[in-house]
């Protein structure tokens, strides 16, 4: 099998629970490349108040790289500030171009610093780093991609550090990228219930099988007091709603027409607002086309959104009382002192949708965040308590 279709022929797990067992994931091929990208001091953007512009950057990320060979299959998380992605060797130079492209796009249009970097999977393996990957289906034609293995997190470090990585400089050649997919039309999802939680767990212990036990535990507790994940889900059909005012669609309209005047950028923005009427006359009428079937298209969002995701730490945004978030703070307050696990929460009142389609009929996947940074500030946490560790 050539190593350029790795991952698009990869055979995937039966569901998220079972991917849960990193002894049913691969390795990556030597010659792949770990790709990172995230905003450089994210936090303080956020706490200036432009989550928004983060987590758009992050997802265009995740769209440059997709675009570069759309019959691949590429692997990707969205981490909220950035993402993790795979490519093999024949598109290393195509990603860079492409990296090179969105930092370009976030500094001019965002006005943020995005960090990039790639580093070759066969050097994290000779030190022992090892870069696994799986895929589950979230529907017939979308699959989410599943990471496990020391070696995303080395990756991450290297890029970080900017040593023993290949590092994109924005000016340092080429910078091209394609953004088609990118959609972000939909209003913030309010609570059902009181928040929205962002929730990042790691599992510590040295032994494999102990950590694939804690993450089983997690998964069962989450299950006890939340409900099955229909009941925890961060989005629901009746709360999607599309969006209309100016501001709410900027960034789709920033990131699809970057490197076009200002009478671009006006079309591009209206005509998505029309466009969005449309869908709201199609939606409300629950009418199909011959090319889509809108009277399902927000049941199949609901389907196809990352809201829990697995990148050698597990993620998740869930709908939550207080009373259930004091629950499950308590439980893993009691696997942390047990030296099982660190994690780290936030709870934001509303969730962020932003949105890569392939194919209004079937083939686009969601990505969810917390409304005001909330993997981001969950991870800070998270640091905060594995730094307690050292």
């Amino acid at each position: 099998m050539p190593h350029s279709v790795f991952y698009r022929d990869l055979v995937p797990l039966p569901s998220f629970e079972a991917a849960m067992d990193t002894q049913a994931h691969v390795e990556l091929p030597d010659d792949w490349w770990v790709v990172i990208a995230d905003v450089v001091n994210s936090t303080q953007a956020i706490a200036d108040g432009a989550y928004k512009k983060v987590n758009t950057v992050g997802v265009a990320c995740i769209a440059a790289i997709a675009n570069i060979d759309r019959s691949l299959e590429l692997p990707f998380i969205f981490g909220g500030d950035g993402a993790t992605c795979a490519v093999p060797d024949s598109l290393r130079e195509q990603a860079i171009v492409a990296l090179r492209g969105t930092q370009r796009l976030a500094a001019e249009s965002f006005g943020l610093i995005l960090r990039a970097g790639l580093v070759r999977v066969g050097e994290l393996r000779a030190e022992g780093r090892w870069t696994r990957v799986a895929k589950i289906p979230l529907s017939p034609l979308v699959m989410l991609p599943v990471f496990s293995g020391r070696g995303w997190e080395a990756a991450e470090q290297r890029v970080r550090l900017g040593q023993g990585a290949l590092i994109v400089d924005p000016d340092g050649g080429p910078a091209e990228a394609s953004f088609e997919g990118f959609e972000c039309r939909w209003q913030n999802v309010p609570s059902f219930r009181d928040v929205k939680l962002s929730l990042i767990v790691v599992a510590t212990s040295s032994d494999a099988q102990l950590n694939q036990q804690t993450y089983q535990r997690l998964l069962d507790g989450i299950r006890k007091i939340f409900g099955d994940p229909g009941a925890h889900h961060p989005l629901r059909v009746d709360g999607m709603q599309l969006a209309f005012s100016p501001a709410a669609l900027a960034g789709e309209t920033l990131v699809r027409s970057f490197g076009r005047g200002w009478l671009a950028k006006l079309g591009y923005g209206l005509r998505m607002l029309l466009q969005n009427l449309a869908g709201w006359w199609l939606f409300s009428r629950k009418i199909d086309t011959r090319a889509v079937r809108w009277s399902r298209y927000r049941d199949d969002m609901v389907r196809n959104t990352d809201f829990r995701k697995f990148d050698g730490a597990l993620r998740m945004v869930l709908d939550a009382s207080a009373a259930q978030v004091e629950e499950l703070e308590r439980w893993l307050a009691t696997e942390r002192a047990a030296g099982r696990l660190a994690w780290g929460l936030h709870k934001s009142r509303e969730a962020l949708i932003t949105c890569l389609v392939e194919a209004h009929e079937g083939r686009h996947l969601h990505f969810v965040d917390g409304s005001d940074g909330g993997y981001a500030l969950a991870a800070r946490q998270l640091k905060a308590q594995l730094a307690e560790r050292d």
